[in-house]
């Protein structure tokens, strides 16, 4: 190779400039070493135990062990598998009556708040929190050797936080896509106003994905947080209910598990004043639902835990849709009557007549008395008045045939002497009856009359959670009892009986109770001596309102005020029909004037009559 002169001097001098400069690098680095010794040992440790540890050892470690974690998922879930892990995202969904919180984890409503609502603390009311479990569904997968959990899942969704009113509404859409147009979704319809969340579970081309005959079953738990005053009293109050297919309704109030045998259309869980319940709305779940009611008793936060397992029938269709309602709200009779589905049969409203009266005599009354009176405390004492007219004739006959029983008294005391046979006694007395127009039980039938809306009204009261937290007199919350004392420590006996507080509602409820039962007593015709039955009746009529005053204590204060009104207004009842209406010297020239008329027998007195004159035949011929 030949080279020019120019050429070898420039090639030289590159040389000697690389020469040069890798001299000099040299003589720095030895002089930097010499000046800092220590610090040149710790770069050196740190770049060998960086190049030898991390990149060599641990990365190779943890890619093995991740390697062999995805295949372990894989093998137990399948194509699921790759949806198991994830970030849980919280997306808030507010509308006029509740803050709903949704979660990617499970694709599922995750937690909701009434908005109207405060606990007995005045804390924001949570109706339902999903701590992780409580709404999970699980079904067999062909490629996974496990059930899958949807709880383990983390669905896709593109929707934000936001608030909607009126008639708007929003679709909340958590999915899951394996792929080759294989989707299965979570959608939930929310609306601007109302308690009630349209649910729908959504399975596209998954006929090769779940075997036939195989459900998609949800296991739901909820633990119930005490939101009321008085524990034992929301105990008294929650229970599950259900209804089949045959139109009938049912629930479960203690402790007890339950394999439901024909398919259902709803599961509720009712509180006292408030419920979550989960409806097919085009549809059944299938046979064979598994429903438990557990009482924690030694946890004073929670009411009770109820859990259901619900078969969803999963009909191995490409383009599967099961349509639900979640109905998260009050106990309102109106609300969940519009439902159309029969779970107004959840408000204890009583049954045949009692819940008769309740829907279409009291209901409407108080409904009407409450659209312009805000204090609930004078509705009730407007309620009771119109009761007490409505049934004031009732209670005028009652009082006057007992004021004809004590005109006619000496005349039954003359025949109990004339006629000591029983039989005979029994007899001429009837006939007395028969010719003065008195019928021995004309006082007691218009009061019975009046009993079905007395045991109505013990229905209705505790159920309306109208009353829940109204404040009146000295009850702060008409719901719930008034305690005047309260103590905290179980004292053997009184706590039994009367819980951990006195009400005073109850006692003054007694009280009036007693004084009626006397005023009572005293329009009545006395009974001899010697009528241990009549005595013993005496005596039950003032043991009852102490008894009363124990089964009352702990029950809300606007029944045992309801009762004592009731109590009050018969007591001026009577002395106004006394005052006004009762003349017992005009009843006595009646009945007298009676005897002179031609007896006349009613159908009872007849067949009375009858029975006596066998009974005598009966002791002729078996003397």
């Amino acid at each position: 190779m030949d080279f020019d002169k120019n050429t070898l001097i420039g090639i030289t001098l590159i040389i000697l400039i690389f020469l040069g400069f890798s001299i000099y690098t040299q003589q720095q680095e030895a002089k930097y070493v010499k000046e800092h010794p220590k610090q040149t040992e710790q770069d050196k440790f740190t770049t060998v135990s960086i190049t030898t540890n991390d990149s060599t050892k641990t990365d190779s470690t943890t890619t093995a062990k991740a390697i062999k974690q995805d295949s372990i998922q894989i093998s137990k879930m399948g194509g699921f598998a790759a949806f198991a892990s994830g970030e849980e995202v919280l997306t808030t969904i507010e509308n006029e009556k509740c803050i709903f919180t949704f979660s990617n984890k499970g694709g599922v409503i995750k937690k909701v708040v009434l908005k109207n609502y405060k606990t007995f603390e005045q804390k924001p009311l949570v109706l339902f929190e999903d701590n992780g479990s409580n709404f999970n569904f699980s079904f067999i997968s062909n490629d996974s050797k496990t059930p899958v959990q949807t709880e383990n899942l983390f669905f896709a969704s593109n929707i934000v936080s936001q608030k909607i009113i009126g008639t708007q509404s929003i679709d909340v859409a958590y999915k899951i896509d394996l792929g080759g147009g294989k989707i299965y979704e979570h959608k939930f319809t929310i609306h601007g106003e109302g308690y009630v969340v349209d649910f729908s579970i959504n399975a596209v081309n998954f006929a090769d994905v779940i075997p036939a005959n195989q459900p998609i079953t949800l296991n739901w738990t909820q633990n119930l947080p005490s939101q009321e005053g008085g524990l034992d009293d929301q105990r008294y109050n929650s229970s599950l209910h259900y209804y089949n297919d045959k139109k009938e309704e049912d629930n479960l109030t203690r402790d007890k598990k339950e394999t439901l045998e024909t398919p259902i259309q709803w599961v509720s869980y009712k509180q006292k004043f408030f419920n979550t319940s989960l409806i097919a709305t085009k549809g059944f779940f299938k046979t064979g639902a598994a429903i438990s009611v557990e009482t924690p008793k030694e946890n004073q936060n929670i009411v009770k835990t109820f859990n259901s397992q619900i078969a969803i029938p999963f009909n191995h269709s490409n383009a599967f849709n099961f349509p639900m309602q979640v109905y998260m709200g009050p106990n309102k009779y109106d609300y969940l009557k519009k439902l159309n589905v029969g779970l107004d049969e959840i408000i204890p409203l009583g049954w045949s007549i009692l819940g008769l009266i309740n829907k279409y005599f009291i209901g409407p009354i108080y409904k009407f008395l409450e659209s312009f009176i805000s204090n609930y405390g004078i509705i009730i004492l407007i309620l009771s008045l119109v009761i007490k007219l409505i049934t004031f004739p009732f209670t005028y006959k009652s009082t006057v045939s007992m004021a004809k029983m004590r005109v006619l008294k000496p005349e039954i005391d003359e025949l109990k002497k004339k006629y000591p046979n029983q039989t005979e006694f029994g007899q001429k007395q009837m006939e007395l009856y028969s010719q003065t127009g008195v019928s021995p039980f004309g006082g007691c039938l218009p009061m019975l009359l009046q009993m079905p809306i007395l045991i109505a009204m013990y229905r209705f009261i505790p159920s309306s959670i109208e009353l829940r937290q109204q404040p009146f007199l000295w009850a702060k919350d008409l719901s719930s009892f008034d305690s005047i004392i309260t103590w905290s420590h179980n004292i053997p006996i009184v706590s039994s009986l009367f819980g951990n507080h006195i009400s005073l509602f109850t006692i003054l409820m007694a009280i009036s109770s007693i004084a009626v039962t006397k005023i009572t007593s005293q329009s009545q015709p006395t009974s001899g001596g010697n009528d241990m039955m009549a005595q013993q009746m005496k005596i039950m009529q003032y043991v009852m309102p102490v008894m009363l005053m124990f089964m009352f204590n702990k029950q809300p204060a606007a029944l045992t005020y309801y009762y004592l009104l009731f109590n009050v207004l018969t007591i001026a009842q009577n002395w106004f029909i006394q005052k006004f209406f009762i003349d017992e010297a005009q009843i006595h020239l009646q009945i007298q004037e009676n005897k002179k008329k031609p007896a006349k027998q009613n159908s009872f007195q007849q067949k009375m009559q009858e029975i006596m004159k066998q009974q005598q035949e009966m002791k002729k011929k078996n003397p």
